[in-house]
Formats: structure tokens, sequence, C-alpha cells
């Protein structure tokens, strides 16, 4: 017995958060978006050992704090799919500083610790997707 059965309405309709085929997500909002970037800042913080008041904010900052908020920009562009125009604004940049903290992060990546540092992070970030790649109800 469904829990709809007694009632006259359909069930609420259903639909996946990412696209099977592309992995990428559909057009979802701008509060999902930045969401998303949230976790990523929050998780690059932790694991760079940094704020996240730093990671977000509008100057600077040190190198270090500079390569944790481009580490959160990759993982949100390349773990959740998000586009680099998304990333950026969400993180108060533009999609061409998204495009470059990805490009420097893909450098960096032949060095092996960092390796192993982000592919944990990613590692963790594509295993709250499959969760969020369950079906969200409307």
């Amino acid at each position: 017995m469904s829990l709809f059965s007694d009632l006259s309405l359909p069930p609420p309709q259903a639909r996946p958060l990412w696209r099977k085929r592309t992995g990428r997500p559909p057009n979802v909002s701008a509060k999902t978006v930045q969401r998303l970037c949230d976790v990523t800042a929050i998780a690059s913080a932790a694991a760079f050992a940094v704020s996240v008041g730093e990671i977000g904010a509008a100057s600077r900052r040190s190198s270090y704090v500079a390569l944790a908020r481009q580490s959160a920009m990759y993982l949100a562009h390349v773990a959740f799919g998000l586009s680099l125009s998304d990333v950026g604004r969400a993180f108060g940049r533009d999609r061409t500083t998204a495009a470059h903290a990805c490009r420097l992060i893909e450098e960096r990546r032949d060095d092996p610790s960092v390796d192993a540092l982000l592919s944990a992070l990613e590692g963790a970030c594509v295993a709250l997707r499959h969760r969020l790649d369950a079906t969200v109800r409307l």
C-alpha cells in the first residue's frame, strides 16, 4: 500500500539531481550551487587548517589560503560538475579565476602529498554526490 493511495493526488514527481549520461547537474538553482560550493569550502578549510571566512574573503590573502580556495573551486567543478561560471559566482570571483584555479590545482597534483590530499577530498565529495544522486523529491 502506497503512502499516496488514499489521496486523490498523484505522488510527487521525483527527479535525479545529476544527469545519468553526462554526470553534470542540470540547471540547478543558485542556492543549490552555493550550498555545494560551501561544502567544498568547508572541506578545504578543514584540510588546509584555515578558516572558512578566509577562503571566502574578497581579498587575496596568503598563498596558502589561496591554495585552499583554489582547491575548493577545483573540487566544486570536478567532483560536483558545476560550471566554472557557477563556481566563480559562488566564490565571489569571475569564471576565468575559477578556470585558472582548476589549471593550477591540476598542475600541483604532480606533487604526491598534494595529490593524496586532493584525492581524499575529491573522494569525500564524490561520495556525497552519490548520496545526492538518489532521487530528490520536488
